[in-house]
Formats: C-alpha cells, structure tokens, sequence
C-alpha cells in the first residue's frame, strides 16, 4: 500500500512538472479538438453526413494525436510516423480488417489485390487521416489570438446561417465551439504574458488554482446556462421561416424539433407512405424512411395490401361490385386455409411456398395485413395467438382486412403486432403465359374492363400503337409495360403545371411525361383494359431492405455471398419510402400475373429452373467464372491509380521523414519487422466477374459522394440513381444502363460476361469523368 501511494504520488509530481513546463501545448491540443468536435458533430447531422461509426473513428484518432503530441517526443518525424501506425492499427482493430494475399497472374490482377486490400479501410481510414492533418494543421493555427478570433468568427456564421435556413438544430455545437474558442484565446493572453512579465507569471505559477479556478467557472457557466434557458419566442423571424412562408408551407419551431405542416392538397408535396384515399391522384412527396413493419420470409416478394378496380379518370375507387362481395371471417388465432379465388381455380400458373411472419413496427396502424401474392393460408403459431383475432377474407382481390368491433361500428378491431401467412407465389413461365387466349368472361370480369366514357381517344390509340407487332395477350401486356418503363422518366415531383387534360392517364403520358408508380401503374391499367384485357390496379410495399443488400464489400469480396439467392430466404425491413403501386393482369386459365410498368423496379418473381426462360435475354450460364484470365491491355479504373498513387504518396513520405532525420543525425528506429510474421494470411480471393461488376459500382458511389450525391444504406440501387436524378435532371442516362449490370452481377443467379464486365467499366469511367 505504501509503494502505491508513493508510485501515485511520483506520478502526480511528475504530471505536475510536466504540465508547467508544456502547459500551453497541452491546452492548445485540448481546446483545438473541441473546437473540431463542434464541426463533426455538425457533419454527422447532415443528411447524408458522417455516420456514427465515422464519427467515432474519428473522435479516438484525434484522441490518439492528442496522447501522441503531449508525449512531445524529440524526434518530430518520428512521432509523425508513429500517429500514422497507432491510427492505422485503430482501423485495422476496429473495421476487422483481413490480410489478402494471393499470387497475381498479371498486373491487373496485382492491381485489384492491392486495392482490395486497401479498401478494406475505405473510407473511414482516409476520414481519419484527413481528421488527423486537420487536427494539426488547426493545432499550428490555433497560436496566435488573431487566428483564433478568425475561426471562431467563420466557425459562428457557418453555423448560424446553416441552423438559420435549414431545419438542422446547432445550438449545442455553437456553445462548444464558442467556450472552446474562449478558453483558447485566454490560453495565448496567459502564454503572452508569461513571455512579456515573467515576474508576474511566476506569482501565478505558485498559485494556479486561484487564478485558473475563476475563469473556467466564469466561461463555463455563462456559456452553459445560456444553452439551458428556456426557448423564448423570437422577436423578428427568421430567415427560415420567412423562406417557408414564401414558399406556402408553415413552419413550428419548438425547442429541438422543427415540425413542418404542409397544406393538405393533392397537388402539393405530401410524404411517401401507404394512403388509403386514392380518389384523387398525382402532386410531388418527399421520401419518408420511417420504418413500417419487417418480414421475415422465404422468398422476396412485393408486400401485396390491396386492389382496386374503378377508375374514376382522376384516381381509384372500389366498384360496386368490390363493395358488395361477401367477405369470409377467419379466425386469426389458428392455422386457416382461406378460400380459393373461384377465377383462379384450375390455374396453369405453377406457384411455390412463401412463408412469411410480418412485424409491424410500434407507429405502423393499417386496417389491411400484407403478403405476397397470393395469400392462401393464415399460420399462427402458439406464441402469437393473442397478437391476431378475426379477420375478414376477400378472395376476389386477395385482401385480408382487419374485421369491425361490431356489425354497426365503423371501428375496426386493433391490429396485430405480428401475423404469420402462406402465399403461393407464381413462377414467371413466359413460354407457358405466351399460349393464354382472350376467351375470358367478360361479363364476371367487367370491373376489370371498365374505362371512363369521356377517356381521350388518343390514350386508347397509343396502346394500339404500342401493340403493333405483339401476337399474344401476353406481349401486348408485355410490350405496354416495356413501353412505359422505356419511355418516361421516374420523379417523385413531377410538373403538374404542364397541359390541361383533365384525365390522369392521359396528362401523364402526353403532357406531364414524367411521374412515380402511381403514374406508370395506373396508365398501365387503363392501356391494357383499352386493348379489352383484364387488369387491375395494385398497392403494397417493394421488399424493402435485407442484411444482404447492406453487407460491408468486404464480404462481397471475400464470397461470403456468392452462392446465396438474393431473392432468397431473409428479414426485410420495409419503410415508408417503400410504398408502391403496380399492376395485375388477368390471363385466362392462368390467373392474375403481376407487371411491374414504373421505370426503375423490378417486381419479383420465383424462377423455375425448369421452365424455359425468355429466349431474348443472353445465354451465359456456361461461362465458367472459376478461374479468369483478365486481358493485361485493358486499362486499369482510374480510382485503383487513385489508391496506388495514394499508398505510393504515404511511402514517399515515410522516406523522406527517414532521410530528414538521417540527414539532421537523428536517432532512426530500427525496429521496423522484416518479416511477415505479423500478418494473417487468408485464403486467396477468387476474382469472379460478378464481384469485380459490383465493385465498379461502388466505386462510382464513392465517387458520386465525394461530388454531393448522398447515398445511403437502407436503399436499393435503382432507388438511389432515382434520388440522383430527382436532385439533377441532367445526370447522364448511362446511369440507367448500368443498373441493370449491377443487379444481374449482385442479384441474378446468372454469371456477369466479360462484355458486360467490359462494358460496365466503361459507363463508370465514363460516368465519373462527366460527374
């Protein structure tokens, strides 16, 4: 016990003396990370900022240059190259990094094994070093007052003006870097003084704690009672607000939340969600990434919640004949059986077993229960008896609805928290729909069929036209929906204000020209029924997001996922931003078949490997993608020179940072290891042409962020180049031909072919130098 007091007490004496020696620089260090703190606190709330992890990757760098600058070593250079391994052990500690090492064939393969290697780190390592030289380089300037007033001068209106015209909240940050930027500016008065009256500076020395104590009580308490008075209203508006005001929206400002009310008009932005009230379509929305409900399922499908028939030439509304038809009241609680649709009976269609468990989230409220098309059976399991009571059944239109408390109640029994059910979902058998004739029921399918009377003329010409060459009910319906995916441009706010035609399919597609699923999934309805098919429209949710779809590239790159389905078993997570609309045709002695006419989705489908597939797309299930041979003359992408260079630059600088110290007669460390000792070999990592596909993919997305496209994980890759081009109408079509690479080579059972591959590189070389 006595040695450990006296060890405390020799390091306490020895802290004390060092402290009084390198007080300055230790405050300096201090009081320069806070003010960054403020900043990338900042960052990491904007959309599309620094995430959380970043965030603290960043925050322990600082700190480890922090620990390393207060060590003060002699050797400058030395202590430059030690931060640099401390922060580069960090990233290999916390991002489980995993030697790559393989025996390259060419130099192209030596290429892609160095920058997978170096991308394991990407981009929080490259974070963390700028973090680092920023954090010195605002060290260096932090020493004189004039700087300091500088910084925090631009510091102050930076954040001012940002939390003035947005709806982002920097109070906080403010107060950090305003008490920082104080205690720095009394750290160079007190540095100042010690060099111009050094007798005064020793009466302080001898009593610290009197003179220290009362200023940081003093800066402390007035910057943070500041921060904990009450909001009070404010005298003048601000510029937000005013901003808002001119725009039409109103603007309630409250304490930390920034609540914007939005009139209640159809032709005004609204955000994206399931609505319940499709009478009146059309107008812009904001995307809302609000979580609704996960499932966990065995096959991805589209999230089916219910139909509609008639079209009202403004939106949708359920016929009569929908109001009318007798609904079956099921017991939730148990495992039913539900009652066959009597159109489908018979059905040609081959199907498979989905089974899906579905868990709303806590804000979700519906009165309907979605699955996969088409729901046949309700399996409860013990546990969740008490989550589902009775349900109503409609096998028309494959709905189940929650049921009414009571026969003259309008309210509806509560909605479970999870349900489990039975779809049977159909294989697309293309060959098999081709053989489908049009001797169908008119008069039982007549709600099907049904189109406005005061329909333009011209919307019913256009499907004749569109069908010209197709032979089959099947092309034509095909054929309208390659039409609309090919022809229109997807938009989350389309120009309303373009034509007057009063009729919602006819103004998109003659005059607006441009709009979302609503747009493409009820001009699909009405051109098939003006061919005398029978169609109807349909809204749920897309599959939303797997783990799958957000897995770090690493795995990718190590085949973790190779041989996966990525339309296979999974939990999904659906949002807001995930409602959607589409389309279902009736094909006689087949059934309903789903199409998918919004440019940008792809509805899907379970694939048999039995049934012939579609005879335009290309053959390349016999390439074999075990071992490549990738042609040494084809240029390497520019961002695997990019990290060449880079590593070449870090090299370069430890050389000269070894030759200065040489040069000056400085002690150069001689413990660097020459062996390999230290390393962990993996196996070799097989370069397929499907992994190196999504690899030029996300290197364009890395790219796209560091040139302003936002991207984030919880959205597909077709939903991100949707947002892109929604941000700027200008972005090159080439970004639509090279999604549909991307998704055969992460998603297709098919191998990518070295064309494609070929062909892909190109596009992102291309993409990269117009971005």
């Amino acid at each position: 016990m006595r040695r450990r007091k006296t060890l405390l007490k020799a390091t306490a004496s020895r802290l004390a003396s060092y402290l009084s020696v390198h007080w300055q620089k230790t405050l300096i260090l201090l009081f320069t990370g806070l003010f960054l703190v403020a900043f990338i606190h900042w960052f990491g709330e904007e959309e599309g900022g620094l995430l959380p992890h970043t965030r603290m990757l960043i925050y322990l760098t600082m700190l480890l240059t922090f620990v390393t600058e207060v060590a003060a070593l002699k050797n400058r250079y030395l202590q430059r190259i030690i931060q640099v391994i401390l922060i580069t052990a960090l990233h290999v500690v916390a991002l489980d990094f995993t030697l790559i090492i393989a025996k390259p064939e060419s130099l192209r393969e030596f290429g892609h094994l160095v920058y997978y290697n170096v991308e394991q780190l990407y981009p929080y390592y490259w974070f963390s070093l700028g973090a680092w030289a920023l954090y010195l380089a605002a060290v260096w300037w932090m020493t004189k007052k004039r700087r300091i007033a500088i910084a925090m001068i631009a510091g102050i209106l930076a954040m001012a003006l940002r939390d003035s015209f947005s709806l982002i909240y920097l109070w906080d940050e403010a107060a950090l870097l305003i008490l920082s930027g104080l205690f720095l500016l009394v750290t160079g008065h007190f540095s100042n003084l010690q060099k111009k009256n050094p007798e005064g500076w020793g009466y302080i020395a001898d009593y610290p704690v009197s003179f220290v104590t009362p200023i940081i009580l003093l800066l402390t308490l007035t910057v943070g009672v500041g921060t904990l008075l009450p909001d009070v209203r404010n005298v003048l508006t601000d510029p937000y607000t005013l901003y808002k005001h001119w725009e039409g929206e109103t603007v309630t400002l409250g304490g930390k939340l920034s609540n914007v009310t939005l009139p209640v008009t159809p032709a005004f932005r609204s955000t994206s969600g399931y609505g319940r009230d499709d009478t009146s379509l059309g107008g812009g929305f904001t995307y809302d990434y609000t979580e609704v409900f996960t499932v966990e399922t065995s096959h991805r499908s589209y999230w089916r919640g219910e139909t509609k028939a008639f079209y009202t030439g403004k939106g949708w509304e359920n016929s009569e004949k929908e109001l009318n038809l007798p609904n079956y009241q099921i017991n939730g609680s148990t495992t039913t059986r539900l009652e066959a649709n009597p159109l489908v009976a018979g059905s040609k269609l081959k199907t498979v077993e989905v089974k899906q468990t579905v868990t709303f989230s806590d804000k979700a409220k519906f009165p309907i229960l979605f699955g996969a098309l088409s729901i046949a059976a309700l399996d409860q399991e013990a546990e969740q008896n008490a989550d589902v009571g009775t349900l109503n059944w409609d096998p028309a239109s494959s709905e189940l609805q929650l049921s009414e408390l009571a026969p003259s109640s309008s309210k509806l029994a509560k909605q479970p928290k999870q349900y489990s059910v039975i779809s049977q979902m159909p294989i697309l058998d293309e060959a098999g729909l081709r053989t489908a004739l049009a001797n169908f029921d008119k008069t039982q399918l007549a709600d099907y069929l049904q189109l406005p009377d005061n329909l333009p003329q011209r919307v019913k010409q256009l499907a004749l036209d569109i069908t010209t060459d197709a032979t089959t009910p099947y092309d034509k319906v095909k054929a309208v929906e390659v039409y609309l995916q090919s022809t229109y441009p997807y938009t989350n706010e389309p120009n309303e204000h373009k034509g007057g035609s009063t009729d919602f399919v006819d103004k998109f597609l003659f005059e607006t020209m441009e709009g979302y699923c609503d747009y493409f999934s009820t001009s699909m309805a009405v051109l098939v029924r003006s061919l005398g098919m029978p169609a109807r429209w349909v809204k749920g949710f897309t599959s939303g997001t797997s783990e799958r779809d957000s897995s770090i590239p690493e795995e990718v790159m190590r085949g973790e996922f190779a041989d996966t389905d990525p339309d296979g078993a999974g939990t999904y997570t659906v949002h807001n931003s995930n409602a959607h609309s589409w389309v279902e045709v009736y094909f006689e002695g087949w059934g309903w078949v789903p199409f998918e006419p919004t440019s940008g989705f792809s509805v899907p489908y379970a694939v048999d490997a039995a049934v012939p597939q579609d005879s335009t797309k290309p053959d390349d299930t016999d390439t074999d993608t075990s071992e490549i041979a990738i042609d040494e003359a084809d240029s390497l992408p520019m961002s695997l020179w990019i990290s060449l260079g880079s590593v070449a630059v870090v090299l370069l600088g430890i050389g000269v940072w070894f030759f200065a110290g040489y040069r000056k007669n400085r002690w150069i460390p001689r413990w660097i290891p020459r062996g390999h000792t230290f390393l962990t070999r993996s196996p070799k990592s097989e370069l397929t042409y499907n992994r190196l596909l999504i690899k030029e993919y996300e290197k364009l997305l890395r790219y796209s962020k560091k040139r302003g496209f936002a991207v984030y994980d919880y959205e597909t890759a077709r939903e991100t180049i949707t947002r892109w081009r929604n941000k700027d109408t200008f972005l090159s079509p080439d970004l639509d031909k090279l999604i549909p690479l991307f998704e055969k080579a992460k998603y297709s059972p098919r191998s990518v072919t070295a064309e494609e591959l070929a062909r892909a590189e190109g596009l992102v070389l291309k993409l990269r130098k117009e971005l």
